[in-house]
């Protein structure tokens, strides 16, 4: 598969409070020791000097994401941040997760059940997915799903079945781990996460 490649602000990030809850989206003015400063495009700069703690969370792949607590705001919504810490590993995977709902397929590469079944997403994040379908799976399972949200074209990702949910007697709840994926794939699937978050903001400024 060949992957297209476009311009993006590796300084812009996403605003989030301690429950993942988006704030606002902005872009990294500055950042030296353990100051971070972000100035505010989108969002309530209310609702950022509210939270207790903020999750600043650049859209680059390169920057580690962060757990702050604000500092100052200037009169240009310039906010200043003291970072208590960086969300490293699973943590920043988790930090990008976003619920979502769209039907895709699923494809078992294990199991009892080998035949292409639908599902429907619940949450995505750069780590994995879970989801709702009628398959009969188990912890460890593995199986092929297509992801057809991210910029691109759909991806075919390989995963892994890390717990089983609850069931309404048709549709089972999994949730699963991304397996063997590559970075430009994590990068699509990650991108398409921090859109999500972005049109959150939108859509709770338009209402």
């Amino acid at each position: 598969m060949i992957f297209g490649k476009k311009k993006k602000d590796p300084a812009a990030c996403v605003l989030m409070d301690s429950l993942s809850r988006v704030l606002g989206k902005g872009r990294i003015e500055s950042r030296q020791g353990g100051v971070v400063r972000v100035k505010l495009k989108e969002g309530s700069v209310k609702e950022v000097l509210r939270a207790h703690k903020v999750q600043v969370v650049p859209s680059g792949e390169d920057t580690t994401p962060v757990l702050a607590r604000v500092i100052d705001c200037d009169d240009k919504d310039v906010i200043t941040f003291n970072t208590l810490r960086e969300l490293k590993g699973e943590s920043m995977r988790t930090n990008l997760r976003m619920p979502v709902d769209f039907v895709s397929f699923a494809y078992p590469l294990s199991g009892p059940d080998k035949a292409r079944a639908a599902i429907r997403a619940n949450d995505l994040s750069g780590g994995g997915l879970s989801f709702y379908c009628a398959l009969s799976l188990s912890p460890g399972d593995l199986l092929e799903v297509v992801i057809p949200v991210t910029r691109i074209a759909p991806l075919l990702l390989k995963c892994q079945i890390l717990r089983k949910g609850g069931s309404n007697g048709e549709y089972t709840f999994y949730a699963a781990k991304f397996v063997d994926i590559i970075d430009e794939q994590e990068s699509l699937v990650r991108e398409a996460v921090f859109r999500a978050q972005v049109q959150v903001i939108r859509d709770r400024q338009a209402s």
